[in-house]
């Protein structure tokens, strides 16, 4: 429910959440030691805007699995646990994920590779229209940010590669590597074709 003549991006996500019914969003949360798989119950749709929520520092988990990562060795379960965020390196939906579908900024997508010790991850990141590559990646800020398309593994703890849609990763524990040869645009195709004309096909990132 939006307010009249007033575009709802231009209010944090959280406070629509009240208009929401509740849902059981099933997550595996993965830490450099341990992989938590269990359901979270919110009125918020979207991942990006739960994990990225300024007063959220943690989730409860209900129905939660902890394993060890590599051995996958069950080390505790519980009815309802509290994940710390700042703890996690990156989290996913059990369930297939369209990542297009609500759109927020148009951005570009980027093919990377993080490196978020002790996991490699592959996928596309997404970035604002800026002059330069360096200028659009030092402007990241969100807590968590989405790579689509998403590949994660880790040889050293025996993690085989796993593939999602969407995986939202820890900004502050990930080292990002964009290769020399990325295609850079300054400008959406949306706003080369004419202005105020959006760019429906972009990243809703």
């Amino acid at each position: 429910m939006a307010l009249p003549g007033v575009r709802p991006d231009r209010y944090p996500p959280i406070m629509f959440g009240s208009y929401n019914p509740l849902q059981r969003i099933s997550l595996t949360l993965v830490t450099d030691r341990l992989v938590i798989v269990g359901t979270v119950m919110s009125r918020i749709k979207r991942l990006a805007d739960l994990l990225n929520d300024p007063e959220a520092g943690h989730l409860v988990v209900i129905d939660a699995t902890f394993t060890e990562v590599g051995s996958r060795r069950v080390v505790a379960e519980a009815a309802a646990a509290q994940v710390q965020l700042g703890d996690v390196l990156f989290v996913h939906a059990n369930t297939p994920t369209d990542p297009g579908s609500e759109m927020h900024t148009s951005k570009q997508s980027v093919r990377a590779c993080l490196l978020v010790t002790p996991f490699t991850i592959e996928g596309e990141i997404h970035l604002a229209y800026e002059s330069e590559l360096r200028v659009a990646l030092a402007a990241l800020q969100e807590v968590y940010i989405p790579v689509t398309n998403a590949r994660y593994w880790s040889y050293t703890v025996a993690e085989s590669p796993n593939f999602v849609d969407l995986l939202m990763v820890n900004r502050a524990r990930a080292h990002i590597a964009i290769d020399a040869g990325v295609e850079w645009k300054t400008e959406s195709p949306g706003a080369v074709q004419g202005a105020g004309q959006r760019d429906r096909s972009s990243s809703p990132w």
